[in-house]
């Protein structure tokens, strides 16, 4: 399904009303029945995106996270304060689509399809009763299962995540529902499924919230006046001040802070263009192959919603007869977030393929700025070069790996050095080879070398702990050697960063004998 973003710190969100959300959720649903990929629908409030953010201007305080925004397959603004920066950038959302809304409106056109649902999560009853309700209102209305079980996503108990989640999976799967409701609350129904995406065979997931109370009416909905103007959190913070008042104030302050400086960045980048730029004529689109495999696009001085159209037929050709795509921004001199979200869609793409391989060169620093306050900094950090030439002798260099997740090395006091490459989420823990790696360390310490590590989710934190019990059943020591500032920080959230020994301190990779 062709996707329409827009990047609201970060995260991409797609342009969609309430009822071609519906539509594109059904649409999910058929698509599962082609590929059996399971698909996650997310729906986004300042709560979600804060709990992303540090407070440091640019700064990430929820890498797992902000990694599952990035790659569901639909995310709706579930808040007018989304809907309201979408318009300051220059590239406005439809309108808001909510959970609450959401929910109601699928049951109707689920019971039309004959589309079934599973109720997971919510406190006590409430998901029962969620569902008696749902199927009253929509006679014919399947409702495969309900479950309301604790789940865990931190803490000692997250490195047994697999068996633990295992009866609920198995629960799931069993009933066979197309479309399985969430209510876990945020950020926890979110880690949940990407941890179980890889045994779900369920067509769609969606993170709900407290949806299932607002449906039941426990808690109670704004007047429609209310929520039409925006101000929802007003009476949701007048209905319940002890509760959420600080919660939304400290929120709404923090929203404010990050969302300001994207804002003013991207009006200082336009009025540049339409008082420079346009001075002179803009030019189009330069393909160049600097090799047989590598495709160059010289893009032209503003990446707007223009230019992206103009771009689909180049980047699809060069994902159809090239296995590396390099973006020249030398000329470019403003990006609105309709390039940005070309750039994530192209991020993902990568991400979940084995197809082309995306660089980014020649990057002035009015576009990095753009990029960092924007949140996206991050996703492009190992795929931008100062010139084309660096990015060819990156992909180059490339070539010569054999693209295994991890290297085994040896120092000469016998000690394993084993760097982890790549990504390390829920789907490579999947296929990681433990029954080639274990044995190779018995009897030996081992370093486990990050430098190389692109990205880790908690199940990749589980596959460190995994590898750390095996050495020390044999009475060895482990340790994790310059992880990331994102593996640090999913560390401390987990609260597993007390189960390691840690270091920066690289000097203890020297001496190493050949693997």
């Amino acid at each position: 399904m062709p996707r329409d973003t827009v990047i609201i710190l970060g995260i991409p969100v797609d342009n969609l009303t309430l009822t071609e959300a519906v539509e594109g959720i059904c649409a999910l649903v058929g698509e599962y029945k082609k590929d059996g990929v399971p698909r996650q629908v997310a729906t986004v409030n300042v709560d979600f995106i804060v709990n992303t953010l540090s407070w440091e201007q640019g700064g990430i305080n929820h890498p797992e996270l902000l990694d599952i925004l990035r790659r569901a397959d639909m995310v709706t603004a579930d808040g007018m304060p989304v809907v309201w920066m979408s318009r300051l950038l220059g590239a406005p959302l439809k309108e808001r689509v909510t959970g609450a809304d959401m929910v109601p409106a699928l049951a109707a056109e689920a019971a039309r399809r004959g589309i079934s649902l599973f109720f997971l999560g919510g406190r006590g009853d409430v998901g029962q009763r969620a569902a008696d309700l749902l199927v009253q209102r929509n006679p014919g209305l399947k409702v495969a299962g309900v479950s309301s079980p604790f789940v865990y996503t931190e803490g000692e108990h997250l490195v047994d995540f697999e068996a633990e989640d295992k009866a609920i999976v198995d629960e799931i799967n069993a009933a066979r529902p197309d479309v399985l409701l969430i209510a876990f609350g945020n950020p926890k129904q979110e880690l949940w499924f990407a941890r179980n995406a890889p045994r779900l065979k369920v067509p769609v997931s969606i993170g709900i919230g407290g949806t299932f109370e607002f449906i039941i009416g426990t808690v109670s909905r704004a007047p429609l006046w209310v929520q039409k103007a925006g101000l929802e959190w007003i009476y949701r913070i007048l209905m319940e001040p002890r509760r959420l008042w600080k919660r939304y104030a400290v929120g709404m302050v923090k929203f404010a802070l990050h969302a300001w400086p994207a804002i003013r960045i991207y009006r200082a980048a336009r009025q540049r263009y339409t008082s420079e730029l346009l001075v002179a004529p803009v030019g189009g689109l330069v393909v160049l192959h600097t090799e047989e495999d590598i495709y160059t696009i010289k893009l032209p001085a503003r990446l707007d919603a223009l230019a992206v159209k103009e771009l689909a037929p180049a980047v699809a050709s060069a994902y159809k007869y090239s296995s590396h795509l390099i973006l020249d921004f030398k000329k470019v001199g403003m990006v609105d977030s309709s390039g940005l979200g070309l750039l994530v869609r192209l991020w993902r793409q990568e991400q979940e393929s084995d197809g082309c391989k995306l660089k980014l060169v020649s990057l002035n620093a009015h576009v990095q700025d753009f990029f960092r306050f924007n949140r996206i900094a991050d996703m492009f950090q190992e795929r931008t070069f100062a010139d084309r030439d660096q990015a060819v002798s990156r992909i180059r260099q490339d070539r010569s790996t054999d693209g295994a997740p991890y290297q085994i090395s040896f120092l000469r006091d016998g000690t394993a050095v084993v760097t982890l490459r790549g990504r390390l989420d829920a789907l490579a823990m999947k296929n990681f080879p433990f029954d080639v790696l274990l044995p190779a360390l018995d009897g030996r310490n081992c370093i486990m070398n990050l430098t190389a590590l692109e990205f880790a989710d908690s199940s990749g934190l589980v596959a460190f702990h995994r590898i750390q019990r095996h050495v020390h059943k044999q009475g060895r020591t482990s340790t994790l050697c310059a992880p990331t500032a994102a593996v640090r920080q999913l560390l401390r959230l987990t609260r597993l960063d007390s189960l390691f020994t840690i270091t920066d301190d690289q000097s203890i990779l020297a001496d190493r004998n050949e693997p």
